[in-house]
């Protein structure tokens, strides 16, 4: 499958107003889009410029979108655990079930723990 990105300016056939979309395309220019700017697409719209996006576009639109809406980072269900281990020391609970949160922390699922998982 030869899927690619493009970049669309089209001309609203009922408003005359133009759309701007980016879409993403198979072999046979088939695909789906999203809409950025102006009126919803109603089958009357005439295309006025097309631009294919390549590895460099996608590279500096991506690097742009980071900048300004950065992905959100999620703690591993790792770091949670162990976090929460932290939690029950700081509160007086049991060594062993500190020990306990923590080596289920790190279990994997081969079966085993990895070392120098448990702490105390």
């Amino acid at each position: 499958m030869n899927n690619r990105i493009v970049i669309d300016l089209d001309r609203d056939g009922w408003t005359k107003n133009l759309q701007l979309n980016i879409a993403k395309l198979d072999e046979n220019n088939r695909g789906m889009g999203f809409r950025l700017a102006g009126p919803k697409y109603n089958g009357s719209s005439t295309n006025l410029l097309r631009t294919e996006l390549d590895e460099r576009d996608a590279a500096e639109i991506r690097a742009m979108l980071d900048d300004v809406f950065p992905l959100a980072v999620v703690p591993s269900q790792a770091e949670v655990l162990h976090q929460a281990a932290r939690l029950l020391e700081q509160q007086g609970y049991s060594d062993d079930a500190v020990n306990w949160l923590d080596t289920y922390a790190d279990y994997n699922p081969a079966g085993d723990v990895e070392a120098g998982a448990a702490t105390q």
